[in-house]
């Protein structure tokens, strides 16, 4: 009985989604809130942004090691 494949093919539109969903937020939100009176808001959206990159980045390598280390 061989080894039963586990590799996901739409990991690749995942990492592509979140660091363009960050890149988005950074373009469109972060620099539509200049001013004071946004501080808060420009905050979250920095969070955001760091989240989805993070995520992005840390899925493409968890596949990158799967890929070549496990698989």
């Amino acid at each position: 009985m061989g080894m039963a494949t586990s590799f996901v093919g739409y990991l690749n539109y995942i990492v592509f989604l979140f660091l363009a969903t960050g890149g988005y937020i950074l373009w469109v939100d972060v620099k539509n809130y200049r001013g004071d009176q946004y501080k808060k808001e420009k905050k979250a959206a920095k969070l955001l942004v760091w989240i989805n990159f993070t995520l992005g980045i840390s899925v493409f390598i968890g596949s990158w090691v799967y890929k070549r280390y496990i698989w």
